[in-house]
C-alpha cells in the first residue's frame, strides 16, 4: 500500500471515530518548521543555501535559540561555527537591521575591559540602542563591570518601554518585553506593575503572582500591590523581599511614620548631626504620646555649644525640630545674631529681633547702628561680608516698616560717600543691598540705593546703564528694556525711569498704577513700530511679562509674535499662561503641540488632558490621560509632574490620585518623593486627614534632621530653623487632632501646647482654626486668636506702613472668622500700596468668603490668580471659593 493511501485511511478512521488512540498533536507552527529546515541547511553543501539559512535564523532571533544551541553542540563543524556566531549575535542584541555603528560598539564591548565597557554603554545610550544595552548587561558576569555599569543601565528598560508606548499605535508587547529584559530590580518591576494597571490586567496578574515563590515572587507582589494602592499588603511583601526601606515608606503613607523614622537614611553626601540617633528616639516617643526624656534634650543642648559652627548648627536645628524652642532661641542668638534677627522678625517678635542686633528696642537708633556698620567695611573691606549681611537684613526691615528718614541718613548717605571714594566697590555694595543679602530669599533694600544712585549717576547715561546692568543682572536684557523705556516714557527723569523699572519688577510700591500705564504706552509703541523693530520690542515685552508672572501681557506678546523661537520651553510658558488667564482651549492647543513634539513625555499628556477637560473636550482629555498613565510607568517624578498638571487646572481630585501613586510606587529616595510628601500633606490638610498630615510632617522633619550643614550655606540658618519649628508645630497639631476621638483630654493638651509656640499663628490660620471650632474648642480658639491678634495689632500701631503685617493680621482674622471689618480695613490699606500683590488679594477673598459672599471672594481670587496663576495654594483657594462650604462660625 502506498504511504499516501495509508495516511488517508488512518485520517478517515479518525474522522469516523473508529480509532481509540489519543488525537494527533497539532501541526508545528510555521516558524518551527522554518527553523528546523534552516538549521539543517547551515551545513548544506551549497554556500548560497548556508547564507540564506543564516540570514533567516538571524531574523528569527530568540525564537531559534534552542535549535541553534543544539546545532552549536553538533558534529557538523560548518553548522556549529555558524550556529555559535548566530548565538552570540542574538544574545548581544545585534539584529540584521542593526546599524554598523551599533554592531561595532557591541563588538567593542565584547572585547573590552570594564572602563571600555562603561564608555560603550554610554555611547549606546546616545544611540538609543536599548535592546543591545539590556542584552549586554544581562549577560555580564564580571562583578566589577556590573557595579560600574549599574547607574548607567538603570532606567534603560523603562525608557525603551516608554518609546514603545509612545509609538502610533502603542506597542504594548514591546514595552513589556523590554521591561522583562531588565535585571529584576524594584523600579523595573514597579514599571511593569503600573503598566498592568494602566492596561486593566493588574487583578489578573495579582492572581498569577500569588503562587510565585522566593524573594523574586515577593518583589513582584510588592510591586503589584503598590500599583493597586493596597499599601499595607504591599509593605508586608516588601519586607519579604528584603526591602525594609520600601516597606517603611509604605507604612509612613498609611499613617505610621515610626518605621520610616528608624529606617530612612541620609543622602550619600550628607553629614548629619551626631545627635541624629537621639532625635529619632525622641520623635518616636512624641509619636507614641510620651514626654521627651530630659537627658535627650540636655545632650542636644550641650552639642549646640560643642564642636565647630556647623556641628553646633546641626544640633540646634534638632532642638527646633523637637520643639525645644526656648533653649534653642538662646543658642541661635549666640551662634548667629543675623539668623536670630531674621527668625524673630519673621515671627513679629520685634523687640527680640532688635536686641539680637544690639539695638535698644525701647529707643532704637537705627541710623547710628547702620553708620557704624558702613564704617566698619569702609575702613576694613575684609569685614564686608558680615557687615553687608546685617545691613541688608536691617535695611529690608526698615524699608518694609516705613523708616524713610533712617534709610536716608543711615544708608543713602554712606552709600554716597562710598560712591565718591570707590566707584567699583559702590556698585558692588549697592547691587548686594538691592538684590538682598541672602540668595534664595527676597529681602531687598531699594529706596536708599536708588537715592544713592541718583547722586552717583546724575544725568550720566553711562553710569545709569552701569547701575542697571549690575543691579538687574538676574533679569533678561534689562539694558535693552532701560533704553526702550526712554522712548515709551520720554518725560521721565533718569531717576524716575529707574524707579519705574523697579515698579515694573515689583521692587517698589505702585500705588498710582504706573506699571499698568507703562504697559498701555508700550503696546501703543509696539503698534507703531516698523517690521524691523516690532519683533525686538515684542521680545522685550514677553521677557518682562514672564519675569513678573504677568500672564495676560505674556499671552498678548506671544500671540503678536506668532510661534516663539525658543521651541518647547516657550510653548510650555505659553500653555501655562493661557491657562492662567482662563483660555483653556488655547492652552490645550499649545500642550498638544508639545505632545506631538515629545510624544513620550507623560507630563505633557497630563497638562493637555487637564486643559482639554477644562475646555469641555472630555473625550480628548480622557485619551491624553490614558496615555499619561501608560507612559508614567510607576516613576515618581513623572507621576508627580502629572499631578501638578491637574492641580494647576484646579482638578485636585485627580491630582491627589497621582500624588498618592507617585509616593506609593516610589522605589528610591529621590528628591521627588520629598516634594510629593509636601503635596500629600497639603492635600491631607484639605481633607482634614490628620493622621496623614502628621506622618508627612514627621517625615519632612526627619529629612531636615538628616541633612548636613549645607542648608546653612545655601539658605540662612534662620529660614532653616523656623521651617523646622513649623514642621514640629504642624506635626503636633495634626497628631493631637487625630486623637481627639480616642483621648480628648490628652489631645486638647497637645493642641494648647502647640498653639503656644512661636509661629503657631501661621499653622492656626492656615489649617487649624476652623477644625477647632468644629470640634467645640471655641474657648481655646478664641484665646489663641486674641493673643495673636493683640500682638499684630500692636505691631501695626507702631509700624503703620508695614503692609505685610497688615496682611498677616487680616489672614489671621479671616481664618478665625473674627474681627472681619478690621481685617478688611488692614487689607484695603495694604492694597493701596501693592494693588497687584497676589497674597493680599487672596486674603481679601478669604475675608469676603468668611462673610458668606462667594461672588466677592471669587472676584478677588480671580485677580490673585492673574498675578500668580501657577501657585497651587491660590488655585486650591479659588476652587474652594467656587464650590466649598462657607467657614464655620
Amino acid at each position: 500500500m502506498k504511504r499516501g493511501a495509508a495516511k488517508t485511511i488512518i485520517l478517515a478512521g479518525c474522522a469516523a471515530g473508529l480509532m481509540t488512540a489519543a488525537p494527533l498533536a497539532p501541526p508545528p507552527p510555521p516558524d518551527a518548521v522554518a527553523i528546523d529546515e534552516a538549521v539543517r541547511q547551515l551545513g548544506d553543501e551549497s554556500y548560497a543555501a548556508r547564507e540564506s539559512a543564516t540570514r533567516l535564523l538571524w531574523a528569527l532571533g530568540e525564537k531559534a535559540l534552542t535549535e541553534l544551541r543544539d546545532a552549536a553542540a553538533g558534529r557538523d563543524p560548518e553548522a556549529a561555527i555558524r550556529a555559535r556566531d548566530l548565538l552570540r549575535k542574538i544574545e548581544l542584541g545585534i539584529l540584521p537591521d542593526s546599524s554598523p555603528k551599533i554592531v561595532d560598539l557591541v563588538l567593542r564591548y565584547d572585547r573590552g575591559g570594564a572602563e571600555e565597557r562603561q564608555t560603550v554603554i554610554n555611547e549606546l545610550k546616545r544611540q538609543q540602542a536599548w535592546r543591545q544595552i539590556l542584552k549586554l548587561y544581562a549577560l555580564e558576569k564580571d562583578k566589577e563591570s556590573l557595579k560600574m555599569l549599574a547607574d548607567s543601565v538603570r532606567g534603560v528598560a523603562i525608557e525603551a518601554a516608554r518609546g514603545c508606548l509612545a509609538a502610533e499605535p502603542s506597542d504594548l508587547a514591546g514595552a513589556f518585553a523590554y521591561l522583562r529584559m531588565a535585571r529584576p530590580e524594584p523600579s523595573e518591576y514597579m514599571a511593569m506593575a503600573a503598566l498592568h494597571r494602566a492596561t486593566g490586567t493588574l487583578d489578573a496578574e495579582l492572581k498569577k503572582a500569588a503562587g510565585r515563590e522566593g524573594e523574586d515572587g515577593a518583589l513582584w507582589r510588592y510591586s503589584l500591590l503598590a500599583a493597586a494602592g493596597r499599601t499595607l499588603e504591599a509593605a508586608v511583601e516588601a519586607e519579604e523581599a528584603g526591602l525594609d526601606l520600601h516597606a517603611a515608606r509604605l507604612r509612613l503613607l498609611a499613617g505610621d511614620p515610626l518605621p520610616w523614622l528608624r529606617a530612612a537614611m541620609p543622602g550619600p553626601q550628607a553629614l548629619p548631626s551626631a545627635g541624629l540617633s537621639a532625635y529619632r528616639d525622641a520623635v518616636a516617643r512624641l509619636w507614641e504620646g510620651k514626654d521627651l526624656r530630659p537627658e535627650t534634650l540636655r545632650q542636644l543642648r550641650r552639642m549646640t555649644s560643642a564642636g565647630d559652627e556647623d556641628e553646633q548648627f546641626k544640633a540646634l536645628r534638632l532642638l527646633f525640630l523637637l520643639g525645644d524652642h526656648a533653649e534653642a532661641e538662646k543658642r541661635l542668638t549666640a551662634i548667629d545674631p543675623r539668623a536670630a534677627f531674621h527668625y524673630f522678625e519673621s515671627a513679629e517678635r520685634l523687640e527680640e529681633a532688635l536686641a539680637a542686633f544690639g539695638i535698644d528696642p525701647a529707643k532704637p537708633d537705627f541710623t547710628a547702628w547702620a553708620l557704624k556698620r558702613f564704617r566698619v567695611f569702609l575702613d576694613n573691606p575684609d569685614d564686608e561680608e558680615n557687615e553687608l549681611m546685617e545691613l541688608g537684613l536691617l535695611g529690608n526691615f526698615l524699608e518694609r516698616r516705613g523708616f524713610a528718614r533712617e534709610l536716608e541718613l543711615g544708608y543713602a548717605a554712606p552709600l554716597g560717600e562710598l560712591a565718591a571714594a570707590d566707584q567699583e566697590v559702590f556698585i558692588r555694595v549697592a547691587a548686594r543691598l538691592f538684590q538682598g543679602p541672602i540668595d534664595g530669599l527676597s529681602l531687598p533694600t531699594v529706596t536708599p540705593v536708588v537715592a544713592a544712585l541718583a547722586g552717583f549717576a546724575g544725568d550720566d547715561d553711562v553710569r545709569w546703564m552701569l547701575a542697571v546692568e549690575n543691579l538687574f543682572e538676574n533679569y533678561e536684557r534689562p539694558d535693552r528694556l532701560w533704553a526702550w523705556m526712554a522712548t515709551v516714557e520720554p518725560g521721565l527723569e533718569k531717576r524716575e525711569r529707574f524707579e519705574l523699572l523697579c515698579r515694573l519688577y515689583g521692587l517698589l510700591p505702585d500705588p498710582k498704577g504706573q506699571r499698568a500705564g507703562f504697559f498701555d504706552k508700550a503696546w501703543a509703541a509696539i503698534e507703531r513700530a516698523d517690521k524691523v523693530e516690532r519683533p525686538m520690542l515684542l521680545e522685550l515685552m514677553i521677557d518682562l511679562a514672564d519675569a513678573v508672572g504677568d500672564s495676560r501681557n505674556f499671552v498678548r506678546g506671544a500671540e503678536a509674535a506668532g510661534d516663539l523661537e525658543g521651541g518647547d520651553s516657550d510653548r510650555r510658558f505659553k500653555g501655562s499662561a493661557y491657562a492662567a488667564v482662563g483660555r483653556w482651549a488655547d492652552s490645550a492647543a499649545e500642550w498638544m503641540k508639545l505632545v506631538k513634539s515629545v510624544p513620550g513625555d507623560p507630563a505633557y499628556r497630563a497638562y493637555a488632558a487637564a486643559a482639554l477637560r477644562r475646555a469641555g473636550n472630555e473625550s480628548a482629555a480622557a485619551e491624553q490621560e490614558r496615555m499619561a498613565e501608560l507612559l508614567a510607568l510607576g516613576e515618581t517624578i513623572a507621576q508627580f509632574q502629572c499631578a501638578e498638571a491637574f492641580g494647576v487646572a484646579g482638578d485636585f481630585e485627580r491630582a491627589a490620585r497621582w500624588w498618592k501613586r507617585a509616593a506609593i510606587e516610589c522605589t528610591n529616595q529621590s528628591s521627588a518623593f520629598s516634594a510629593t510628601l509636601i503635596r500629600l500633606g497639603e492635600q491631607a490638610h484639605a481633607e482634614e486627614d490628620w493622621a496623614t498630615v502628621a506622618a508627612c510632617a514627621e517625615a519632612q522633619a526627619l529629612q531636615q534632621a538628616m541633612s548636613g550643614a549645607e542648608s546653612y550655606r545655601s539658605l540662612p540658618i534662620a529660614f532653616s530653623v523656623s521651617t523646622a519649628l513649623r514642621l514640629r508645630i504642624d506635626a503636633d497639631f495634626a497628631r493631637s487632632f487625630s486623637r481627639l476621638a480616642k483621648s480628648r483630654a490628652a489631645a486638647i493638651e497637645g493642641i494648647e501646647r502647640a498653639a503656644a509656640m512661636p509661629y503657631a499663628d501661621l499653622a492656626l490660620a492656615d489649617h487649624y482654626f476652623a477644625p477647632m471650632r468644629v470640634a467645640g474648642l471655641v474657648k481655646i480658639h478664641d484665646q489663641a486668636f486674641e493673643r495673636l491678634w493683640r500682638n499684630l495689632d500692636a505691631r501695626i500701631a507702631r509700624y503703620p506702613q508695614s503692609d505685610n503685617t497688615r496682611n498677616s493680621a487680616a489672614w489671621l482674622a479671616s481664618r478665625a472668622n473674627r474681627r472681619l471689618d478690621e481685617a478688611e480695613a488692614h487689607l484695603a490699606k495694604a492694597l493701596e500700596t501693592y494693588p497687584r500683590q497676589a497674597a493680599y488679594l487672596d486674603t481679601m477673598a478669604e475675608v469676603h468668603f468668611a462673610r458668606g459672599d462667594r461672588a466677592k471672594a471669587l472676584e478677588f481670587s480671580h485677580r490673585s490668580l492673574e498675578e500668580e496663576g501657577k501657585d497651587l495654594q491660590l488655585v486650591r483657594q479659588h476652587e474652594r471659593f467656587k464650590s466649598g462650604p462657607f467657614p464655620p462660625k
